[in-house]
């Protein structure tokens, strides 16, 4: 019986969450009323008030959090399957993770997007720090086979930084839905990037 309130109580929580996260969204956080929220998921304020004692600040951190797990799973998987791949697979597995992150991050990002200046949230630095350690990762790599002779000497800092601004180019022109620069879902536009990357990277 504990088994089962325990999973109605966490599904409860996740509920919640889905809800918190389709209102903020929508409407943006700072906009959206605890009230709000409960009639979204069909519950009181007293249920909400349970699960979630801090109210909307909590939630909007729980959301965050789970957001920054879930990609750091993802980029750790990756990181692992490529270091041995050929770089031109490297950058395009790259792009297609930051596709798919783009798009199952979408609301969260949004929410992050709008409300950044006034959240004042730990998790903000977390995601910085993700494309920091993701451009340092990348950097090291190129070093690496600058030592095997797949790339040539070249600043290596740099030529990860320009990668990953491209990617996150995509990324806010995919949710501000702006046609601008590299659109890296399309399969033809990514290998063009890449092929005019290479060029550059590659040993004469």
């Amino acid at each position: 019986m504990s088994n089962t309130r325990a999973d109605q109580a966490l599904e409860t929580k996740q509920k919640l969450l889905d809800g918190a996260l389709a209102l903020f969204s929508e409407q943006g956080y700072s906009k959206t009323s605890i009230r709000a929220l409960a009639r979204k998921v069909g519950l009181s304020d007293g249920i909400l008030y349970h699960h979630f004692p801090a109210g909307k600040q909590e939630i909007l951190r729980v959301l965050l959090a789970q957001g920054v797990q879930s990609a750091l799973q993802q980029l750790s998987q990756s990181n692992q399957n490529l270091e041995a791949a050929p770089i031109r697979q490297v950058l395009n597995t790259l792009c297609e993770l930051s596709v798919q992150l783009f798009s199952e991050h979408h609301a969260l990002l949004k929410i992050i997007l709008r409300e950044s200046e006034s959240m004042q949230l730990d998790e903000i630095k977390v995601i910085d720090q993700l494309f920091q350690t993701r451009q340092k990762w990348l950097a090291e790599l190129l070093a690496q086979r600058y030592e095997q002779g797949e790339v040539r000497q070249m600043n290596f800092n740099l030529a990860a930084q320009q990668f990953m601004a491209i990617n996150i180019q995509y990324g806010f022109s995919h949710l501000l839905n702006l046609n601008i620069g590299c659109d890296i879902a399309d399969p033809q536009q990514r290998s063009q990037m890449i092929q005019h990357l290479l060029i550059l990277w590659k040993v004469d």
